[in-house]
């Protein structure tokens, strides 16, 4: 029965894709072949960043918090190029660079503590949802909503935090101080994540 409905979605998703291609819509048809190839990595990956910091933490279990980290890695090494080329052809480095303060601190607590009583970060409750999981409609919903809130008060935020001082590291210590900050701090956290053997 499941690989007849895997039959039936992977037929429904290759005729929408057809369909959008058919219309000359090649923008919405690469959307959505990625959309559903990022829905189908996630969801065989399991990948979670809360479940990556509650396996480290509670069962000692590294291999989420690994892919955790490639993936910063990768962003970081790719921001870090993509921002040096700007700045080295005399423009603007690319990118949002928002002002540090204490916002940052309360509202990753408020974020963690979300994930933890969700049982998931955002990816892995859409995920679930997918899947059939039934409270996870509840903590969407939840999330809905705080995002419509958000909305609402972002002028206000936007405000009152475009005071603070903006924090970029490039432009306080340089590149080269900037770079080498990057590889000690990944060596160690993968050191510190490598299987014991």
């Amino acid at each position: 029965m499941q690989k007849k409905a895997a039959y039936g979605l992977l037929i429904l998703f290759l005729s929408v894709l057809l369909f959008l291609v058919y219309q000359n819509l090649f923008t919405q048809a690469a959307v959505f072949a990625l959309g559903l190839g990022f829905g189908y990595a996630v969801s065989r990956s399991r990948f979670c960043f809360a479940s990556a910091f509650r396996d480290l933490i509670m069962f000692r279990d590294k291999a989420m918090s690994r892919g955790v980290t490639v993936l910063i890695a990768v962003s970081a090494a790719g921001f870090f190029v993509i921002q040096l080329l700007a700045v080295l052809g005399g423009h603007a480095p690319p990118g949002k660079i928002n002002p540090v303060g204490w916002h940052l601190v309360i509202g990753g607590i408020i974020f963690g503590v979300g994930m933890v009583l969700a049982g998931g970060c955002v990816i892995s409750t859409l995920v679930r949802v997918g899947e059939g999981f039934f409270h996870y409609w509840g903590v969407l919903l939840g999330i809905v909503i705080g995002s419509v809130l958000g909305a609402f008060g972002y002028g206000f935020w936007k405000d009152s935090l475009t005071a603070a001082k903006k924090f970029w590291l490039p432009g306080i210590i340089g590149w080269i101080p900037t770079l080498l900050i990057y590889v000690i701090v990944f060596f160690f956290l993968f050191k510190a994540l490598q299987e014991e053997r």
